[in-house]
């Protein structure tokens, strides 16, 4: 079954040129055969069929990956507005020419394969295997990422939108967790890591960090990478990442989409009175920062929510919230029971 996907998703290439150069058919070789064992490790060959596109139909989509088509800018890639032929438009991810980026660029497009149907992630269309480092192809989605419009057009962004989005995250994570076999950790859940459609909808992006737990596992181990803030201060003093570790970095984005703030600096100002001495931090540190106790989150929040929404709702949004980012994982509520309380949220 497996291989007649795999002949399947082969036939289903349309290219427009011939391989020329060997340097691109020693890629697609390698590539590919990594492409087929992380399909095999992550999903047994139950994967959602996708195209293989040849180098050349994405330098054609991108006009050569102009600079002007690039809607999101990351330390380690660039994303594109591209147009394909017979497709129409589409979001093209193109990583940096660094050899240890392919194995996060294979593993992203196994897990997005074996994910992407559901309706809360960004579809997986294809990929390239022809760069030295393989290329994503994504579907469009118009609006960027919700980090920018919190940040930088924070009123145009009703309460019961930022709800709503908040409860189209938490169900993408529910999803990852409960929906397959084995529980897949996100790892980078953040509100960069968002994107919005036409209609404002979530969309969770990015999969090149996500890990599977090993079967009879409990966590999975891995290098410690992300943004400052997301990160749960487990992961950072061990190594090791389970469905709780998402759990906290949900509910940093849970609070930046309530207050606008980025959940780092809203940690430091939660923790003045015990530390008054922290300072801003940047977001790319993995420094550990002092997180402040609960009581001091919800003054906080309380005090700093958007006010467009029923006291009521924002109250126990800002509850929510801070019972996701407890120090203690085990005080932590799981993301199916915080999926259901944002529903019951959403309908105060």
């Amino acid at each position: 079954m497996f291989f007649k996907k795999l002949i399947t998703c082969c036939l289903r290439t349309e290219r427009t040129t011939s391989y020329e150069s060997s340097c691109s058919e020693l890629s697609s070789l390698k590539n590919g055969g990594l492409l087929v064992e992380e399909l095999i490790r992550i999903s047994n060959g139950d994967y959602n069929p996708f195209y293989i596109f040849s180098e050349h139909e994405l330098k054609q989509a991108t006009k050569d990956y102009d600079q002007d088509l690039v809607l999101l800018l990351d330390d380690n890639y660039r994303l594109f507005q591209g147009v394909l032929e017979n497709r129409g438009t589409v979001l093209i991810k193109k990583t940096n020419d660094h050899d240890e980026l392919v194995e996060y660029c294979i593993r992203e497009i196994a897990i997005a394969a074996y994910v992407s149907m559901n309706r809360n992630l960004v579809k997986l269309l294809g990929c390239c295997l022809e760069s030295k480092v393989p290329i994503i192809v994504f579907e469009y989605v118009p609006n960027g990422n919700l980090s920018a419009y919190l940040q930088e057009e924070n009123m145009i962004l009703p309460w019961k939108w930022r709800v709503r989005i908040a409860a189209q995250v938490a169900a993408a994570i529910v999803y990852l967790h409960v929906g397959k076999s084995r529980p897949l950790i996100h790892r980078h859940v953040k509100t960069g890591n968002v994107l919005l459609d036409n209609n404002l909808n979530a969309k969770l992006f990015d999969f090149g960090l996500s890990l599977e737990i090993p079967l009879g596992e409990t966590y999975v181990e891995a290098l410690v990478e992300g943004t400052i803030g997301f990160i749960a201060p487990e992961s950072v003093d061990t190594g090791k990442f389970n469905e709780k570790t998402d759990v906290f970095a949900f509910g940093a984005t849970l609070i930046e989409i309530l207050t606008g703030r980025e959940p780092h600096d809203v940690f430091i100002e939660a923790s003045r009175d015990r530390f008054p001495s922290l300072t801003p931090v940047s977001e790319f540190s993995l420094m550990p920062i002092p997180l402040p106790t609960r009581r001091d989150l919800l003054v906080f929040l309380k005090s700093n929510l958007i006010k467009d929404g029923k006291q009521n709702a924002a109250e126990a949004s800002a509850e929510l919230a801070a019972s996701c980012v407890e120090v203690l994982p085990e005080k932590r509520p799981t993301i199916e029971e915080v999926a259901k309380k944002l529903r019951q949220i959403q309908n105060m």
